[in-house]
């Protein structure tokens, strides 16, 4: 289980060494203990007290470092973080030593030995947990001398029930590139404390931020961290996860998350002296670590991490859903239209009532899938749709919204539950007298094939035709399909469909319009309600869309859930029921049609986050 740390009774020695009197000066290292040191007491993040939080810069000697580790190591009985930044020294016994103002080039003994911090944290310390940042380099000292079957400073950098965290820099830049704020793996680390991981758990537990590490410093050039960990110590979180977080949430002061989703793979845990205390190391070292962590002592195998079948999941394991119980009182935000008659319309403003088809199914989805909290629906336009998803503003969207490769790159979609095209919806006067299907309830009973009228097709309106619609796929596909953008003119776009409606039938008005092109549902809708008699669907769908729920990246469990509900309402009688209830009679009596069945036997493919 994920634990975050009790800010009372933690502490943290943040430690730094930006000059140098005889190696190269790491000016970073300063913004770097800033930056973490606002981290740690931020209110959105560990939230310790600012008197819990030592910040050591440029050190003068070895000692003022070791006083105040200790100092701290017997004031905390929950957690004791201790990070250093810097460059480091080793030489051919492996003694690894982290480098002060005042040391010199070869001689580790002018530095501040690793294994004295280290005694502090096996003998003095009070802390059920440790936590040690090493954010040094050895800046390519004595790199030939070393070899991958020697154990020595791995066995240095870590206590019983470690976690360690190595990124290989061969070279000075490949810590600190020149002119960057942070040193590379500490800017990382800030960077995935402060943005979060999208997809990610609640908490940001440290075997989470090793694998995000991983993902996005190689990409980088900068080497990939490897890890290493004992006695749960992967499970010590560092702060929320502020991607799948409300921008106003703040966490309690001491938590334990939700487990994540079991994941198939292995994770090797040691036992051994010590066991109970959970001491995590997190190191950043030169590529001498790396190579004897390859040597046989990386006990945190990568591909642990990676799915080897598709999991079984349940609710739990949705990080939208864990979101929506833990941190809005397990009430879930669905974005939804206000204005599209039988497919999803607000009929009581006040009480905040709405109905339709889109209606009808996500509530059945959120049962079936085990949902029991409350549902709000926001109402959005169709512009509104992929903003509102990513800024957490609503946890789901069913609002008539097509699934696109365009609109993927943003979110993701489930499978599709609904199959419709693009059409027209125009003045009755615009067709042949006695040709036209009209809205009664003797046609409303049969399904009628509108033929023989002036527009029959899109080729058949006249260039230029004053044509509306909203910001949408509909409108892409007019503005830039070379078959038929000389067709619609396309003045500006409404931001919903009721404006649309509204020009259609002022007709001779200033600013009126003679075509509607969407989603033939939404015409057929608008039609029923605003233009019996009036208007008429002249031809058949020209562009084929489909429809499914989206949602933010990044949670493969809940597209697994809302397959398995979606693919159950269809194969049931439960979709069927929501359309003949909303749909049948403004479609003109057409038998339900629903999507195929889709196979939920596979997991979703989610394309990578972070």
């Amino acid at each position: 289980m994920t634990v975050l740390p009790d800010p009372g009774a933690s502490r943290a020695v943040l430690v730094g060494t930006s000059r140098y009197q005889h190696l190269e000066q790491l000016p970073a290292v300063s913004n770097n203990l800033q930056a973490l040191a606002a981290h740690l007491t931020g209110p959105l993040s560990l939230r310790l007290p600012p008197r819990h939080v030592t910040v050591l810069e440029n050190p003068a000697a070895a000692h003022t470092v070791v006083s105040e580790v200790r100092r701290a190591a017997a004031e905390a009985t929950d957690t004791l973080i201790v990070y250093f930044a810097g460059h480091g020294l080793i030489d051919p016994q492996d003694t690894l030593s982290l480098a002060l103002p005042h040391t010199e080039s070869g001689r580790v003994e002018t530095g501040l030995p690793y294994d004295w911090l280290r005694q502090v944290l096996l003998t003095d310390s009070r802390a059920e947990r440790h936590v040690v940042i090493l954010d040094c380099c050895y800046s390519g000292l004595a790199l030939g001398r070393m070899n991958a079957a020697s154990p020595g400073l791995a066995d240095q950098a870590s206590v019983e029930g470690s976690f360690l965290l190595a990124a290989a820099a061969e070279t000075r830049t490949a810590l600190a590139p020149v002119g960057d704020t942070y040193t590379a793996f500490t800017g990382a680390l800030l960077d995935t404390l402060s943005r979060g991981i999208p997809g990610g758990p609640t908490l940001l537990d440290l075997g989470t931020i090793y694998r995000h590490l991983r993902r996005t410093l190689g990409p980088r050039g900068h080497p990939v961290p490897q890890a290493r960990g004992r006695n749960n110590g992967a499970e010590v979180a560092l702060g929320p996860n502020h991607a799948v977080l409300p921008d106003h949430a703040v966490l309690p002061d001491h938590t334990a998350a939700p487990d994540r989703p079991a994941r198939p793979g292995r994770t090797v845990r040691a036992g051994g002296k010590g066991a109970g205390r959970r001491h995590t190391l997190i190191g950043t070292a030169c590529a001498t670590a790396l190579a004897l962590l390859a040597g046989g002592y990386f006990i945190w195998d990568q591909q642990a991490s990676q799915d080897s079948k598709p999991p079984a999941y349940g609710i739990e394991d949705s990080s939208i859903l864990r979101r929506v119980k833990n941190y809005k009182g397990n009430k879930i935000t669905i974005g939804v239209k206000k204005d599209q008659p039988g497919l999803s319309e607000l009929v009581d403003p006040d009480r905040k009532v709405f109905k339709g088809f889109e209606i009808d199914l996500i509530e059945y989805i959120l049962g079936e899938i085990g949902f029991q909290g409350d549902i709000v629906f926001e109402p959005l336009f169709s512009g509104e749709r992929e903003t509102a998803l990513k800024s957490n503003d609503v946890d789901l969207v069913i609002a008539s919204y097509s699934a696109t490769p365009k609109r993927e790159k943003e979110v993701n979609f489930s499978v599709p539950y609904y199959k419709t095209g693009q059409s027209l919806l125009m003045r009755k006067s615009h067709t042949r007298e006695g040709e036209v299907q009209t809205w009664d309830e003797k046609a409303a009973s049969r399904d009628v094939a509108l033929v023989d009228m002036k527009i029959n097709r899109v080729e058949d309106l006249p260039d230029g035709t004053d044509s509306c619609t909203v910001d949408s796929t509909s409108s892409e596909f007019m503005e830039e399909n070379p078959k038929y953008k000389e067709k619609f003119d396309v003045q500006k776009k409404e931001a919903s469909y009721k404006d649309c409606i509204e020009g259609l039938l002022d007709e001779g008005a200033v600013g009126s319009y003679e075509v509607i092109s969407t989603d033939d549902v939404i015409l057929a809708g608008l039609a029923y309600k605003y233009g019996k008699n009036k208007l008429v669907r002249p031809i058949r769908p020209f562009k084929t869309e489909e429809y499914a729920v989206g949602m933010r990246k990044g949670d493969p469990a809940l597209e697994y859930l809302l397959c398995r509900a979606i693919k159950k309402s269809i194969t049931g009688k439960s979709w069927e029921k929501y359309y003949n209830t909303h749909l049948k009679k403004i479609m003109l009596g057409k038998p339900a049609n629903p999507p195929d069945e889709p196979s939920c036997e596979k997991r979703p493919s989610s394309p990578a986050v972070g």
